[in-house]
């Protein structure tokens, strides 16, 4: 087997340190037009590399408009390797994707694609509790209940403790013991509408994530 041969042009880019982020998105702008004369593989490596760089200085949404032109550019040239990635370079593109989207709280799009990652390799536990903590942020409804229940009960129990003091245990001191009751009671309803509110929030999508998993595994 001949040894590859890069091109200059290849070689410049990849000289760079793949951890000075900044340097690698900086160059890869100032020369993005000189990329066409690189042939497929080196033009996809490169990009992986950008697109790479994106993500770890956390410009999510530039990395989001191109991730999937990368994605699609190696499934076409069918390539599953690259220098310095550990493991499919499709799959660690697509858990990639899905990461900048939950960042972005689009969580819908974290979900579809954590699931098409979990269809890949079901076996991969990384995924399932990704897609655990996915389908956790997307029940917003019952989370912003669970917060909003929470933030009354307090503003309730704040007005009650300032009514008990400036009125019930100076003109009404009999019932100062219910009121301290009441207080107390209003607190503990509202904690417990959150931590409720909470937990049924994530054992309904450890249960969602793991029964997923359990289906795909099982074809």
């Amino acid at each position: 087997m001949q040894p590859r041969h890069y091109s200059q042009l290849y070689r410049q880019l990849r000289d760079l340190d793949p951890h000075d982020y900044h340097r690698v998105i900086r160059r890869y702008e100032e020369m993005e037009e000189d990329l066409g004369r690189l042939d497929a593989l080196e033009h996809f490596e490169v990009t992986v590399y950008y697109v790479d760089a994106l993500y770890a200085t956390g410009t999510y949404r530039q990395h989001q408009l191109m991730v999937d032109l990368v994605i699609e550019a190696g499934m076409r040239e069918n390539i599953h390797v690259v220098e310095g990635i550990s493991g499919d370079i499709f799959q660690h593109l697509l858990f990639r994707k899905a990461a900048a989207a939950f960042r972005l709280r689009d969580f819908d799009t974290a979900i579809h694609v954590t699931r098409e990652l979990v269809r890949i390799d079901p076996e991969r536990e990384l995924y399932v509790r990704f897609l655990r903590v996915a389908l956790f942020k997307n029940e917003r409804r019952l989370l912003q209940f669970g917060r909003a229940s929470f933030i009354f009960c307090t503003l309730l129990t704040a007005f009650i403790i300032t009514l008990n003091l400036l009125v019930i245990t100076i003109f009404y001191p009999m019932y100062a013991g219910v009121a301290n009751m009441l207080i107390g009671g209003i607190f503990v309803l509202g904690f417990a509408g959150l931590i409720g509110s909470y937990g049924f929030a994530y054992l309904r999508s450890d249960r969602r994530a793991y029964r997923f998993r359990d289906g795909k595994a099982n074809k």
